[in-house]
């Protein structure tokens, strides 16, 4: 970087050219990451501390503490759709241009995890996106399919890696006969068939899963009871899970989305309250522990319930706030005073929320480590 920017760096942001380092780490971890992208550049000291695994698990870290943050996924009646986020200062903010979107046709998210956003194009091919919108980098996978698919996007800190999860169906109709589970992994860039033997026969996968703590999770049925996919990372293993609610109480819901709440995961249930003016939404949070015997065990508490306008449609809990579509907009329900607000009219009709970060993960080796 020219001598001459390098001082207007200095003078915007009123850093001296030499600062001792852990100064300049408490400095940098506070900053977002679309401005560290850049000042890479200004010396070699600055850029090895920002591509420093330790300094970008900081970074990420007090991203995530200080500025959680919801991505937004707009679908609107013209097939065209964009990305935006919400900060922790309830500003509305455009993500970018997503690359390869001329590719990436009926494209939807996935989910989102330390930065990184999965973005799924199931047309004619299965088109994948891992992609970090602050820093502008992003891998492309493709797969070969002539089927339905569901997939899941996750993070292990255990063996510090990223994994894709696709779930592939033999017919469109979702009778269950799941007959191949491909796993990719981002710290190899390779691909791999894994066996399920028969735990997952006549299992049906309703959508996309949820990534948290190490594992993958789906919403899905197997015979007449509703319950829960997991797939943990570290062990390459999959397990059912109980479901908090039945069967006859899935089917007759207006909505039921995994999502995660406080770093658990956690269900919204959204059901009509006997009129035709109001609905109940009901919060579920899923608590892992062991028993005597070391095996795991997965309870379900009911963490809240409010009552809203049956148009209300939501989406995910952030900040103590179920967050909705609500007539041409968004809809903010605070779960400890169950006031609704509403924010961003005429912003989207229809759209989906996933947890969001800025961060410095990189798409193209992993720099993960623990603090």
């Amino acid at each position: 970087m020219p001598s001459s920017t390098m001082k207007q760096v200095e003078m915007e942001f009123d850093i001296p050219p030499s600062i001792p380092q852990d100064i300049l780490r408490s400095i940098f971890k506070r900053l977002p990451a679309r401005t560290l992208i850049k000042w890479q550049f200004v010396c070699k000291d600055w850029k090895n501390l920002l591509n420093n695994p330790s300094f970008i698990q900081e970074h990420l870290q007090y991203s995530d503490d200080e500025n959680p943050s919801l991505l937004f996924q707009c679908f609107s009646v013209h097939g065209t759709w964009g990305l935006s986020t919400i900060d922790s200062e309830m500003q509305l903010l455009p993500v970018g241009s997503v690359p390869l979107i001329e590719i990436l046709r009926d494209a939807t998210v996935v989910g989102s995890i330390n930065g990184l956003v999965c973005i799924k194009s199931n047309y004619e091919s299965i088109n994948i996106l891992l992609w970090n919108p602050a820093i502008r980098k992003f891998r492309r996978l493709t797969r070969k399919a002539n089927v339905w698919v569901s997939m899941g996007f996750g993070f292990c800190s255990i063996v510090k890696d990223y994994k894709v999860v696709i779930i592939s169906c033999s017919d469109y109709a979702l009778t269950g006969r799941i007959h191949q589970v491909e796993i990719y992994s981002l710290s190899t860039n390779s691909w791999k068939k894994v066996e399920f033997g028969g735990l997952l026969d006549g299992v049906e996968i309703s959508r996309d899963g949820v990534g948290t703590n190490g594992a993958i999770f789906w919403s899905g049925f197997k015979g007449n009871d509703h319950l829960l996919v997991s797939y943990c990372i570290a062990t390459e293993e999959f397990a059912l899970i109980p479901s908090p609610i039945s069967a006859d109480e899935f089917i007759v819901s207006l909505l039921s989305r995994l999502f995660v709440y406080e770093n658990k995961l956690a269900l919204l249930f959204h059901t009509t309250s006997g009129n035709d003016e109001y609905t109940s939404i009901d919060l579920w949070v899923m608590e892992k522990g062991k028993d005597s015997i070391s095996e795991e065990r997965w309870s379900w508490t009911k963490k809240h319930s409010v009552k809203h306008p049956y148009s209300l449609l939501p989406r995910i809990v952030w900040r103590n706030m179920i967050v909705g579509n609500y007539v041409d907009g968004i809809a903010l329900v605070n779960l400890s005073t169950n006031e609704m607000k509403g924010f961003a009219r005429g912003y989207c009709a229809d759209f989906e929320a996933f947890n969001y970060v800025e961060s410095l993960v990189p798409v193209d080796k992993i720099h993960i480590e623990e603090l």
